[in-house]
């Protein structure tokens, strides 16, 4: 069964409604682990891919907190809340300076030069803040699929990536928007063969992140599973030359844990989790459903996660109560294997109690046997 779950992958289902706020959740966390790694204590708003910076206490260095998120895979445009303490403006809880970051490049700091015996002027000195060189591509990592994106310098690397990638998950959960651009720098060999050993890595031991080459240096960004699963990325991380920002997975609160059960059934009432017949053995086209769940099991922390199987009313009781219960285990070790804490997973089964059944009355069998999930919150 592990070895059978490592390939396990999903096919994103999730709808355009669901998926937006999703992302912006999404992109709030990520931002918020960033600058947290930074000693920021900042809270992130985000309408779609474009966000705000809002803070409890002002900030040191509010360019650097821009500069900071807007690096970030996913964000297009950032703001900062005057609460936040830009320079010049008086801290408030309500009002909202724009201070979009630019297209991210490595314009080095300016500076005015003061002659010999004549005062420096009063007034501030005026400067460029340094911004973080854009990302060349990233391998983001998100509900167990893998998304790449960027630009690289040969189809040789590219489709070293995407083996890799396809190696790690499923093929159908990795998402190729690559382009070939012979004008880019090249990855150097360890750089290279750091990013693909820090793939698999990733898939087990993050709940969400990125990998990206900037034509520098190699990044890993992301909220670890557990304190084991973060070890296991630094070194990982050290022998492959790749700096790494990680912070523990968020703890959800219980909205979020109600909006993540439904969000989990919703992918298993589209694509069910199928068993060989009259077997707890998970269907080779259900694998794929599976790895996804695992992904988005793994957002949180504070959840207990239960797997319920059910069964039709066809033969025995007894025997489809054994079944259910087999077939719910089986899902949870798979899910276990992909890197769902043991703590935060249970099984159970529910036989023939609970069929599916139309208006009238008449047992709607395909639907009765079923896997679902019931999430609470520790």
């Amino acid at each position: 069964m592990v070895a059978g779950a490592v390939a396990l992958g999903a096919v994103f289902v999730a709808g355009a409604v669901a998926q937006v706020p999703r992302t912006e959740a999404d992109l709030a966390t990520r931002v918020e682990s960033k600058l947290a790694s930074a000693d920021m204590a900042v809270r992130a708003e985000f309408s779609g891919q474009d966000g705000t910076l809002i803070c409890t206490e002002p900030l040191t260095d509010t360019a650097r907190a821009l500069a900071l998120a807007h690096h970030v895979w996913g964000v297009r445009t950032i703001e900062v809340d005057v609460s936040c303490g830009v320079p010049g403006a008086t801290p408030s809880a309500t009002t909202t300076t724009a201070l979009t970051i630019p297209a991210p490049s490595t314009t080095a700091v300016t500076t005015t030069s003061v002659p010999p015996n004549i005062s420096a002027p009063t007034t501030v000195v005026p400067t460029t803040v340094p911004v973080p060189a854009p990302d060349r591509f990233t391998v983001a990592l998100q509900n167990g699929m893998f998304t790449l994106d960027g630009a690289v310098s040969s189809d040789l690397e590219r489709l070293a990536l995407v083996d890799r990638a396809s190696a790690a998950l499923s093929p159908n959960n990795v998402f190729n928007n690559l382009t070939v651009d012979p004008n880019v720098a090249v990855v150097p060999g360890p750089q290279f063969n750091g990013i693909l050993d820090m793939l698999a890595s990733m898939t087990t031991n993050l709940a969400g992140g990125a990998l990206s080459w900037n034509g520098s240096e190699v990044g890993l960004t992301g909220s670890y599973v557990s304190n084991e699963g973060r070890d296991a990325l630094e070194v990982a991380a050290a022998e492959g030359g790749v700096v790494v920002t990680l912070a523990p997975r968020p703890t959800a609160t219980p909205a979020q844990g109600i909006a993540l059960e439904a969000e989990l059934n919703a992918l298993v009432a589209v694509q069910p989790i199928l068993f060989d017949k009259g077997s707890i053995g998970i269907s080779l086209s259900s694998l794929g459903t599976v790895q996804q769940v695992a992904g988005i099991a793994k957002r949180f922390a504070g959840l207990s996660i239960e797997v319920q199987g059910h069964t039709d009313s066809e033969g025995d009781p007894g025997r489809n109560l054994t079944l259910s219960e087999l077939r719910a285990a089986a899902v949870r070790d798979a899910l276990i294997a992909m890197g769902v804490p043991t703590a935060d997973i249970t099984s159970k089964g529910f036989g023939v109690t609970q069929l599916i059944r139309d208006s009238n009355d008449n047992e709607l069998r395909d639907r009765s046997r079923r896997v679902v999930f019931g999430v609470a919150s520790i």
